[in-house]
């Protein structure tokens, strides 16, 4: 919840003269019913060709799109942006293989089109936050952990949904500031990640505030949590495989080695190698 006088880190569109008429189509339970449906129909299909062994086949494909989105994003291109993110989206489905299933993401899609792109023009405003959600997704579906994919896909296709109900207010536990930037971290803890970008387009509040909440509630900073959230997933790694240290460093990550073994033994209080020697004695 955010305190009085707290605004929501995210700017609105014209937000009062695009939503009256969107949500005469549907009430917000109907919204978010079908939001949820198609997230579950999407992840599905992405679980699906991991699956298969199509991720490289199935991520070149939608690394051209993401590229598009980017440059329709610079442009600040709402309604070409939004058509190529629905084929972004498609194309995840369609590469499942099966037709019951894209038939049925379609109607869905359908049926909240118009929600969809009014949702982008009035909680949006700047469309390279956007256009790096999608990149943050990609990076998901294409990580070795299925269920980051399905987790990461989840909350990609509510953030619309979340975004409307904080604009109106919103006190749900779920909108939660700590709580939300929890669980997207723990979704994308392997992605390049900084605490600005967290508090304005994860949490909505500003990043000082943010820092606030988490000393308050969990006792640490931001930050401090997501090298933790890393290096805990690192030491799970190390117990479980017999990748090298660099390799797990960057799974996890991290983009230098010697940082990832610093930090690594100052919160196990050995070197990864040495925990890894621990854990099959």
């Amino acid at each position: 919840m955010i305190d009085e006088g707290e605004k929501p880190a995210f700017g609105f569109s014209d937000a009062t003269t695009i939503w009256p008429t969107i949500q005469e189509m549907k009430d917000h339970a109907t919204l978010h019913d079908l939001c949820r449906l198609r997230s579950t129909l999407e992840a599905f299909g992405v679980c699906r060709w991991r699956q298969c062994g199509e991720r490289l086949r199935v991520g070149n494909e939608l690394r051209g799109q993401l590229g598009e989105l980017q440059r329709l994003a610079k442009l600040g291109d709402y309604l070409a942006f939004h058509n190529v993110d629905k084929q972004f989206h498609r194309a995840a489905v369609a590469a499942a293989g099966l037709e019951p299933l894209l038939k049925s993401w379609e109607i869905v899609v359908a049926d909240v089109e118009d929600w969809i792109l009014g949702s982008k023009q009035a909680y949006w405003p700047n469309l390279m936050a956007l256009y790096r959600e999608h990149e943050l997704l990609l990076e998901a579906w294409l990580a070795e952990d299925d269920w980051l994919a399905e987790q990461a896909t989840h909350q990609h296709l509510e953030a619309g949904w979340y975004r409307l109900r904080m604009s109106e207010g919103s006190d749900a536990t779920d909108l939660d500031p700590v709580q939300r930037t929890v669980s997207f971290i723990a979704t994308h803890f392997a992605s390049r990640l900084d605490i600005e970008w967290l508090a304005s387009h994860v949490s909505f509040v500003s990043p000082n505030h943010l820092a606030r909440l988490f000393r308050s509630q969990m006792g640490i900073s931001p930050l401090r949590h997501l090298k933790q959230v890393r290096l805990e997933r690192a030491a799970q790694l190390l117990c479980s495989g017999t990748d090298a240290v660099a390799l797990i460093a960057t799974r996890v990550g991290y983009q230098n080695t010697s940082h990832f073994v610093r930090d690594f033994r100052r919160i196990f209080g050995m070197t990864p190698l040495d925990y890894r020697r621990r854990g099959d004695s």
